[in-house]
């Protein structure tokens, strides 16, 4: 009897040991991470394909289910009778995969062990318990309903093809429905989301293509604000953005259905003379036909330079040289027309002095590759981007290093939106560079009566600043949408600001960066307006739209919503403590609903304002 009792423990512990071999957490050490800090915080299968990829996915389902077959095969032949080894060898197991000792007893939930153990047990019941999950997964395309499902009819299973286990049966379906507690509740609050795969191996690293789809009527109905106000964040403008800068032009771009009236093309830089340069006459390439890429190349053709604007879309841009109007970006401004266009990108950049990239911040590596053939050693690049690299964590200056390095490179930025630029509103901005002749050469060629530019030479804070604000942007968009009020937001940018600054510093930025124009200047002018597409991406996810269908709706790239994932990377590598901007990450990836986002943020430790 006391043997049997030693070979039962001695078996279960072989097991539990087996258990502990986690590849969930040893794949992702490979990749830099702790998965059990990313996604749901589950070391299994499903989040390893939500935060690493399906490779990584495959290769932890097998192991999980190889080491919990061998385990319980262990147990078939180091005890008589057979099951009941077996069964010790099962709990085992799945213990030790849910609560591994060596990772402080935080592991998986135990699926793909189940399932391992399973098929050591008896195969037939195990199969059917697959079919079972995967029907349910392929219906739902939710991996949690699938396990429910089959751990749910495992026992009727077991009684049918080896009823000796049906008691053990039962206790272990139990077990991984209690390990599925927190699904559970997600599923009743509806906010369990589908299966997708991961940002490491399978992630696109371009933009998600954009739809202007306006919303249905019963999409409208459903969300807790009027009408017009959903129209003109629909089309990327907003009756709020007229109000601030009392044009009425900005409510434009308004669907067929609107009861206003059409308004009538404005050019703003009426009756402005264009100045004789002579030899300080400069040849700009503008990369990038967008919003902003728009509004410089008309203002600096105002300055007296000869422009040249790049659009990847020889239709787009052959209406935009017909019209004298950017209608998709900017509608209902004419532009000047000494604006050259071109869709040949050689053409664009070839013999040109300065280049000028507006485009996505997760494109630049792409474009600059390609232009990189046709600029001269010597030449200035500017960027309008604002972002950090996915999968790499690189600012624009560090890509640029790699891609155009006989280039000297500048980085424009500060509280500067498209939509008043172009209409020649007054705006102050910064220009960047290591290189303080360059600086001030670019900040002579955009500077004008309505334009100041001012010089800097820190541009790893610069360029943490413009990219860091656009996640929070989107966080004070979801707060206003929620209704959370005044108080809430100027609380979210203030705390933003220390964010900001402690992940500028730990890369050695100069802390005073983050009080000038393109630190709190921009944070103020993106997340206080309707003209910021991060803010209106907030205020849709706010309202109630799942996050992608938000960004979609927006009309252009929201930068913050792929630059969160790169910060929240960059902190975690950094140690910064960021509790705003992983939070957002979070909202945006679907792992927290925003209103417990907000009790998680008003919930932490108290502390010191100022440390």
């Amino acid at each position: 009897m006391n043997n049997d009792i030693t070979r039962l423990i001695v078996i279960g512990l072989i097991a539990y040991a087996l258990g502990n071999i986690n590849p969930a957490i040893i794949i992702g050490r490979l990749h830099h991470i702790d998965i059990r800090k990313e996604g749901s915080g589950n070391a299994g299968m499903t989040n390893t394909i939500r935060v690493i990829g399906v490779h990584a996915g495959i290769a932890v389902l097998l192991i999980d289910m190889l080491k919990a077959f061998i385990a319980v095969r262990i147990g078939f032949n180091m005890y008589e009778p057979e099951l009941t080894g077996a069964m010790v060898a099962f709990g085992g197991v799945v213990l030790g995969h849910c609560f591994p000792a060596i990772y402080g007893f935080k592991g998986g939930k135990g699926v793909a062990a189940s399932l391992g153990a399973a098929l050591a047990l008896n195969w037939l019941s195990a199969v059917a318990a697959v079919v079972i999950a995967l029907v349910f997964i392929l219906l739902t395309r939710r991996v949690s309903v699938g396990s429910i499902a089959a751990a749910l009819a495992y026992p009727a299973l077991v009684w049918y093809y080896e009823p000796e286990c049906l008691y053990f049966a039962i206790g272990a379906a139990v077990f991984l429905v209690v390990m599925h507690a927190a699904n559970i509740v997600r599923l009743a609050r509806g906010e369990e989301k589908p299966l997708t795969a991961g940002h490491i191996e399978d992630r696109v690293s371009s933009p998600v293509s954009v739809e202007d789809r306006p919303l249905t009527d019963e999409e409208k109905a459903a969300l807790p604000v009027p009408e017009d106000v959903l129209s003109d964040m629909e089309s990327g403008e907003s009756h709020v953005a007229a109000e601030a800068t009392g044009d009425a032009a900005l409510v434009g771009a308004q669907t067929q259905e609107a009861v206003r009236p059409e308004p009538e093309p404005i050019d703003y830089y009426a009756g402005q003379e264009i100045p004789e340069l002579g030899k300080d006459r400069k040849k700009i390439a503008v990369i990038g036909n967008g919003s902003f890429g728009t509004a410089i190349a008309n203002h600096l053709v105002y300055n007296g330079h000869d422009v040249i604007l790049y659009g990847r879309n020889k239709k787009a841009v052959e209406l935009m040289q017909k019209r004298r109007m950017n209608d998709h970006y900017l509608p209902y401004v004419i532009l000047s027309d000494r604006i050259d266009y071109t869709s040949d990108i050689r053409k664009a950049v070839k013999g040109r002095d300065i280049i000028v990239f507006a485009v996505p911040a997760q494109k630049f590596r792409e474009v600059s590759e390609i232009c990189a053939h046709h600029i001269k050693d010597g030449d200035i690049a500017v960027n309008l981007a604002k972002g950090i690299e996915q999968k790499t964590l690189k600012r624009m200056s560090e890509i640029a290093s790699e891609t155009l390095p006989n280039v000297t490179y500048v980085a424009l930025s500060g509280p500067s939106h498209a939509e008043e630029i172009v209409r020649n509103l007054p705006a102050g901005v910064v220009s960047c560079s290591r290189n303080k002749a360059a600086a001030e050469l670019i900040q002579d060629v955009f500077m004008s009566e309505k334009f100041r530019v001012y010089t800097q030479d820190d541009m790893t804070g610069v360029e943490i600043a413009g990219a860091v604000k656009n996640v929070i942007a989107i966080t004070t968009g979801i707060s206003d949408g929620m209704k959370l009020g005044s108080n809430a937001r100027a609380a979210l940018m203030t705390r933003a600001v220390h964010e900001i600054t402690r992940l500028g510093e730990a890369l050695g930025a100069d802390r005073d960066t983050f009080a000038g124009l393109s630190g709190i200047g921009d944070l103020i002018v993106t997340c206080s307006t309707n003209l910021s597409r991060n803010r209106r991406g907030g205020l849709l996810i706010g309202l109630g739209l799942e996050t992608e269908d938000a960004v979609k709706r927006v009309g252009s790239v929201v930068e913050g919503y792929y630059t969160a994932e790169a910060v929240s990377e960059l902190a975690d590598k950094l140690d910064v403590d960021m509790p705003i901007c992983r939070i957002t990450y979070k909202v945006l990836r679907g792992e927290m609903a925003p209103e417990k986002a907000l009790r998680a943020l008003m919930s932490r430790d108290k502390k010191d304002e100022l440390r």
